[in-house]
């Protein structure tokens, strides 16, 4: 998304999201959630928006938007099961 107002028309309901951006949404929300749950809010923003190593030094952010959910979900999962062992 390039064109933030349209967070704000969709969350007003003036504005229905594309299938695709609602799958990007859904997989962002379900996947921070997870991390959220596990690490806390703070954590879950901070890694969204952090380059990793394990989606070659892009953001988590810039993965979803290129429809690399197998990829991000393996990221947060590692970051889960490290505080787990931790």
């Amino acid at each position: 998304m390039k064109d933030s107002s349209q967070v704000r028309k969709w969350a007003r309901g003036e504005l229905v999201p594309s299938q695709p951006a609602r799958t990007r949404l859904s997989f962002a929300y379900d996947t921070l959630r997870i991390i959220e749950a596990s690490e806390g809010r703070r954590t879950a923003e901070a890694w969204a928006m952090a380059v990793n190593p394990r989606l070659n030094y892009d953001t988590p952010i810039k993965a979803i938007r290129e429809d690399r959910f197998r990829e991000t979900a393996a990221a947060a999962d590692a970051l889960v099961e490290e505080a787990f062992d931790g």
